[in-house]
């Protein structure tokens, strides 16, 4: 469905959703998860409290929806920039992707150790097309862009990728996945406490010794 076939009360509860969650990471960029105040944040929103939850039953799902919403902007960019049937550059591009969305390092281990901090398993919140088409407005036909996570992406891309013939065919897409999740989340940790802002650099090269070590012939990962 296209923005503007959508009624205004479905636009502005999408805005709405996407303004509280934007003030929030906003936020975070700069605060611990813990100490980030919902009272201050509608007030600053200019929202009642009864609102917010509405949008947000748990404060987690705040971050739980900015995961899950740019995943889909980081997935559609990449798309762009790799032609098809190559699912492994897919997957680096998606990696030079997060480097860049998630460059503000306080930002990023605030939602790792958010997340860590649960004691479920995260839920998967649906998100609308007409919240990609609004969050992303410079990006055309995200609306189209399926909604899946990342894991799950990973995971086509991987599958994908053994079936021709990128990947051996007894690779084990589990330990894949399993592995680029450890990068991802290792990386960015690293990269904090070591004070280095070259988190693409750091992802490429640890993507290069993955595939080299499934037994990639002659891969090359790019530098995007």
């Amino acid at each position: 469905m296209k923005i503007e076939e959508c009624s205004l009360r479905e636009k502005k509860h999408a805005k709405m959703k996407i303004a509280i969650m934007n003030a929030f990471m906003g936020k975070l960029a700069h605060n611990r998860f813990d100490d980030i105040s919902i009272r201050e944040l509608c007030r600053d929103v200019e929202v009642a409290e009864g609102t917010f939850f509405n949008y947000f039953p748990e404060k987690i799902d705040v971050v739980r929806y900015f995961i899950n919403l740019t995943s889909s902007k980081m997935i559609w960019k990449a798309k762009r920039e790799v032609r098809d049937g190559k699912y492994l550059h897919l997957i680096d591009a998606v990696f030079c992707q997060m480097s860049k969305e998630w460059s503000n390092s306080n930002l990023a281990y605030q939602i790792i150790s958010a997340l860590l901090a649960q004691v479920e398993r995260p839920k998967k919140m649906a998100i609308s097309a007409l919240e990609r088409g609004l969050a992303f407005p410079d990006c055309a036909g995200i609306e189209e862009t399926p909604q899946v996570s990342l894991g799950e992406w990973f995971k086509e891309c991987a599958v994908s990728a053994q079936k021709n013939g990128e990947l051996p065919s007894k690779t084990d897409v589990d330990d894949v996945i399993v592995s680029l999740a450890t990068i991802m989340c290792g990386t960015l940790l690293v990269t904090r406490f070591s004070n280095s802002d070259s988190r693409g650099y750091h992802y490429m090269r640890q993507l290069k010794a993955l595939w080299r070590g499934l037994g990639v012939a002659e891969f090359q990962s790019k530098q995007y």
